[in-house]
C-alpha cells in the first residue's frame, strides 16, 4: 500500500506541473497527414492477437504451475495479476481503437484525435505491464540469472519505448516538444525518489507486495480512461461540454499520460525489487 500512497503523492505534484507547461487553454491541432481511422483499424487486429496471447499465457501459468513451490506466494500472484491486467488492457485498447471516429470537420473539438490518443495511452501502459511481468515470473521459478538479465532489458526497453506514447500524442496535437521532454523528466524524478526511499531510506518497505499493489491499483485509471473514451462521442454532443473540451481537453490527455508514465516507473522499480 505504501507504493500506491507514494505514487499518489508523486502524481499530485507532477500533473499540475505538466499541465501548466502544456498551457491551460489550448486547442489541439493534429498533423493532417495522420490518418487516424486507418491506423486505428490496423491496431485492432494486432491487439486481438496480443489479447489472445495474454489470456493463453495466463491459462498456461495457472494450469502448468500448480505444483510449483512458490505457486501460492506473492510473487507468483503478482505475475498472474499482471497477465490479467495485460489481457484486459489489450482488449479494452482494441475496443477504444475500434470506436475511433472516421472524420473531423476541422472545427471544434477533434473527437477522433482524442479517442486515438486515449487508446494509444492504454496500449502503451498495457504493453509494458505485460513485459514487466517477465521478471517476477523468472523469480518465481528461481531463474535468477535470467531475472537479472531481463531486469536490465526492461530498464532499457522502458526508456526506448517512450516513443510509443509520445509519437501519437505529438501527432494528434496533444503534446508539444516541451511537454514531450518534460513528461519523462518528471517521471524519472518521481521514480528516482521512490527508488531512493525503497532502496536506501526505508529498505524495510521493499517487498513483493509493492508490484502487486500497484498492479491492482492500475485497474482504476485504466477503467476510468476506458469509460471516458467510450462516452466521449455522446458527451461532445453537448455544446458546453464540446466547448470545454476544445479549450481544455488537452489537459485531460496530458494529465492521464503523465499519470501512466509515473505509474509505469513506480511499477518498474517495484518489479526490480522482487526477489
Amino acid at each position: 500500500m505504501s507504493a500506491v500512497v507514494g505514487y499518489l503523492i508523486a502524481v499530485t505534484i507532477a500533473i499540475p506541473v505538466i499541465c501548466v507547461s502544456a498551457g491551460l487553454r489550448r486547442t489541439a491541432r493534429r498533423d493532417p497527414s495522420f490518418d487516424l481511422a486507418t491506423l486505428a483499424g490496423r491496431h485492432v487486429s494486432v491487439l486481438g492477437g496480443l489479447a489472445g496471447f495474454a489470456v493463453t499465457g495466463l491459462v498456461l501459468l495457472v494450469t502448468l504451475s500448480r505444483n510449483a513451490a512458490d505457486a501460492t506466494g506473492t510473487t507468483y500472484t503478482t505475475v498472474l495479476a499482471m497477465f490479467v491486467v495485460s489481457y484486459m488492457g489489450y482488449y479494452s485498447a482494441g475496443l477504444m481503437f475500434t470506436n475511433v471516429s472516421d472524420r473531423h470537420e476541422g472545427v471544434g473539438f477533434d473527437l477522433p484525435a482524442a479517442q486515438y490518443a486515449a487508446a494509444s495511452i492504454q496500449l502503451y501502459f498495457t504493453l509494458f505491464v505485460g513485459w514487466f511481468a517477465l521478471r517476477p515470473l523468472f523469480v518465481t521459478f528461481h531463474l535468477n540469472t535470467m531475472a537479472t538479465l531481463v531486469g536490465w532489458l526492461l530498464v532499457g526497453t522502458f526508456i526506448a519505448g517512450y516513443t510509443l506514447l509520445i509519437t501519437p500524442l505529438y501527432r494528434t496535437g496533444y503534446a508539444t516538444l516541451r511537454v514531450a521532454l518534460l513528461m519523462p523528466a518528471l517521471g524519472i524524478a518521481a521514480t528516482g525518489g521512490y527508488a531512493l526511499v525503497v532502496g536506501v531510506l526505508a529498505p524495510g518497505l521493499r517487498s513483493s507486495e509493492l508490484a502487486l499493489w500497484l498492479t491492482a491499483f492500475s485497474f482504476l485509471p485504466g477503467g476510468v480512461a476506458f469509460a471516458v473514451s467510450t462516452w466521449l462521442p455522446v458527451a461532445v454532443g453537448n455544446k458546453r461540454i464540446g466547448q470545454f473540451l476544445e479549450a481544455h481537453g488537452h489537459l485531460l490527455v496530458i494529465a492521464y499520460s503523465q499519470a501512466v508514465v509515473t505509474l509505469l516507473g513506480f511499477l518498474l522499480v517495484s518489479v526490480l525489487a522482487v526477489g
